[in-house]
């Protein structure tokens, strides 16, 4: 892996560093056959994720095909990932019926989750964690699924604590509760 450089002078300096795939990831993803889909491609993780693995792909002369399938709300995230090789697929994962138009794939990274400023409207952030999950698990039940989530459920913890546990008491830093959804630029 490169050098970080003790300065990130700017956005596209940023994402360049964050999308440089390691060796480790480039022999890695030779095994992965087309398409990769990833869930929820355009929040926070997203499209670096994406794009990430475009890069490792197109360096190690694999010619795997990634899909990013999100609402996209943010125009520019879905154009910054065409950009990048990403195709896209615009689908709102709570509608059953849009589930079909997905394409099959053995593999799938499941970014999706409602997750801050998210007081306002429990009943959405309900179903976008518990039922779109199920109907994910149902289209690509065959598949083998990677699924992230958010960290931020656990308290700040010293930092030679070895960090919080599953046994650690469900209690969200007061400023990350608050928290509202940052732009794909700021990744």
């Amino acid at each position: 892996m490169n050098e970080l450089p003790e300065i990130i002078k700017d956005e596209a300096q940023l994402d360049s560093i964050l999308t440089q795939p390691s060796e480790a990831l480039r022999d890695f993803i030779t095994q992965v056959s087309s398409p990769l889909v990833i869930l929820g491609a355009g929040g926070k993780m997203g499209p670096t994720l994406a794009v990430l693995a475009k890069h490792a792909a197109d360096l190690a002369g694999h010619p795997l095909e990634v899909i990013a399938a999100s609402r996209y709300s943010n125009t520019a995230t879905r154009h910054w990932l065409e950009n990048n090789g990403v195709q896209t697929r615009t689908a709102d994962l709570l509608d059953p019926n849009q589930w079909t138009e997905l394409p099959d794939s053995e593999n799938v990274i499941y970014l999706v989750g409602q997750k801050f400023g998210t007081e306002a409207n429990p009943g959405l952030t309900w179903a976008m964690n518990t039922l779109v999950p199920s109907l994910a698990a149902n289209r690509y039940r065959s598949a083998r699924i990677v699924a992230l989530s958010t960290g931020c459920v656990y308290p700040l913890v010293p930092v030679d604590s070895g960090g919080a546990t599953e046994d650690s008491p469900l209690a969200p830093p007061r400023r990350i509760r608050r928290c509202l959804p940052r732009p794909r630029a700021l990744v």
